[in-house]
């Protein structure tokens, strides 16, 4: 193939949230994730998993027109009801997106996985992508972080539903009011915080944008118990390899512990999103955020090139 599609407005150069084509004066937001179980309850695992799916046509700008279902589901081993919860969590998720269901596919595998393909749809002029940060912005984290410690220590019986439950129930928050609050406040650039921890997700929008991003850690919101937890050596599988992978453009001037480190790698499920703006515009969004229950923060500063993280 050569050259590239005049229709496709955002492809896969900048590692972007979705991918973004323009069909006739319509621009389609196309996304697919999925993701294994973050509690016990299959609904709400359900719900979780459609959240983060639809975070990303959120973090593009767009708003969700419909969904596919992927399910990967085992043969046998699982409860009677399960399957149907899944779906009818997010069913529920769909349905508060204003998301239409159109079917799906699904294939056995010995671990549970279920997820969505979503198609938004999104203002041609008025996308917003990881590549729109600019020397001068501020930066916005709309949810708090720790989910993936967490999550892990809840599987391993070190945290009950009850210590689960606040973070659960943001990750079950739909992005979608972050979003449209971003955009009517006059964002430029949004990525969703979730596999690759805040560090990774942030030095993907300073490679895309050309800029240099400084978060102060004082400011990030934290889900309560993940510094204990932390501490107790709570970890997940992916925050070494996403601590290494954002090594050569990462600067920690503030002398983080290994347990505040964790925090920056952390894997999101179904995370905030990160939003950069212009200063004026920071304090009637975050009154805007804080009115429709988010627990957002200002967080840091867009710098000028070269791209890197630096946290102080």
């Amino acid at each position: 193939m050569t050259g590239r599609d005049e229709r496709v407005l955002v492809g896969p150069e900048t590692a972007d949230d979705a991918g973004v084509f323009l069909l006739d004066e319509h621009a389609l937001v196309a996304t697919a994730d999925f993701i294994t179980p973050v509690c016990d309850d299959p609904r709400r695992f359900g719900r979780v998993a459609a959240a983060n799916a639809l975070s990303d046509v959120y973090a593009m700008g767009g708003r969700p027109l419909f969904a596919l279902n992927l399910c990967c589901f085992p043969e046998a081993g699982v409860p009677d009801g399960t399957y149907a919860g899944i779906l009818a969590g997010a069913a529920a998720a769909l349905g508060e997106a204003g998301a239409a269901l159109l079917g799906g596919h699904t294939v056995r595998d010995p671990e549970l996985k279920y997820g969505l393909a979503v198609i938004g749809e999104a203002a041609p002029d008025r996308l917003l992508t990881n590549a729109g940060a600019r020397a001068g912005d501020r930066l916005v984290l709309t949810k708090p972080l720790g989910t993936g410690v967490l999550i892990n220590a809840f599987k391993d019986d070190k945290l009950d539903e009850a210590g689960l439950e606040p973070a659960l129930r943001e990750m079950e928050r739909l992005n979608a009011e972050a979003s449209r609050l971003a955009l009517a406040h006059g964002a430029g650039a949004a990525t969703d915080v979730t596999g690759f921890g805040l560090a990774g997700h942030a030095l993907g929008m300073a490679r895309a944008s050309g800029v240099g991003l400084r978060v102060e850690f004082g400011r990030l919101p934290v889900h309560d118990g993940f510094y204990r937890l932390a501490t107790s050596g709570v970890s997940t599988g992916c925050t070494a390899a996403n601590e290494a992978s954002a090594t050569s453009a990462f600067s920690d001037q503030a002398g983080l512990s290994s347990v505040q480190r964790e925090l920056l790698f952390d894997p999101q499920t179904s995370g905030g999103l990160l939003l950069t703006l212009p200063a004026a515009s920071v304090p009637p969004l975050l009154a805007a955020l804080a009115a429709s229950g988010h627990r957002a923060a200002e967080i840091g500063e867009v710098l000028a090139g070269p791209p890197r993280l630096e946290v102080v």
